[in-house]
């Protein structure tokens, strides 16, 4: 079928520009850390954005929610499994991703008669000193790491305005509640960089926590607590609502 080199090109240039346009209504999801552990949040019509995968790890997800459930099994399978035949401790997104995840986005991306996964992923997890690494992974299977934080997004013009004012922000050093004022303040800001007003998408604070869910959850950095993840409380969401007026 694609005998010619150019035409498999062709085809995988036609994939990208599909799935990019699939993801355009996709929200941003922002992991930061602050200085008890780490934070990830995001709004969206409805809940299923945020999940724990093992311990130390979280995972974030734009695009279909059927891609995102495929690869949170795919992700929780991989993490039990390696933690059952080595240990606990062996468990991580290095690895989980370059010899999992990542050679399989990459394939089912280049197999232009399979259908491609629309989703952006956003994993986090507390290394073993309880330090934070960040890690996103596109749909095509390229992935990057981070150390003061990231974001996901359905366009690459709004994950590089975000990414860049969370390289400039001091959030090791916020608290939570500052650290979720901060990342709403820029989920709204965000709205601008996306071109054309789309009327079913909140504008403003105070609309995003009307008409959508805000979805959070934290990884706390003492390592010696049973609990590393938990999510966002009604209480934090209520306080954090109250102050967006």
């Amino acid at each position: 079928m694609f005998e010619e080199p150019y035409r498999w090109m062709e085809a995988v240039s036609n994939r990208h520009s599909y799935v990019q346009e699939k993801l355009q209504m996709g929200q941003p999801v922002l992991s930061v850390p602050f200085n008890e552990g780490v934070l990830m949040m995001g709004f969206a019509p409805q809940p299923g954005k945020i999940f724990e995968i093992y311990d130390r790890i979280a995972l974030g997800g734009v695009g279909h929610p059927a891609d995102v459930e495929r690869l949170r099994m795919t992700l929780l399978e991989m993490a039990h499994l390696e933690g059952f035949n080595r240990s606990p401790e062996d468990v991580t997104l290095a690895r989980l991703l370059q010899f999992g995840v990542a050679p399989a986005l990459k394939q089912n991306f280049e197999e232009i008669q399979r259908a491609p996964y629309i989703i952006r992923l956003l994993l986090i997890e507390l290394d073993s000193e309880g330090s934070p690494n960040f890690f996103r992974v596109n749909y095509d299977g390229y992935w990057e790491t981070f150390k003061k934080g990231t974001v996901i997004s359905g366009t690459e013009k709004v994950m590089d305005w975000i990414q860049k004012e969370i390289e400039t922000i001091p959030f090791a050093t916020f608290t939570l509640e500052k650290a979720l004022e901060e990342t709403c303040r820029l989920w709204v800001e965000s709205k601008k960089e996306e071109g054309d007003a789309n009327t079913n998408i909140p504008e403003t604070l105070k609309e995003a926590f009307d008409q959508w869910h805000l979805e959070g959850a934290i990884l706390l950095g003492n390592l010696e607590r049973r609990a590393i993840y938990r999510t966002i409380t009604k209480e934090e969401i209520k306080k954090l609502k109250s102050s967006a007026g």
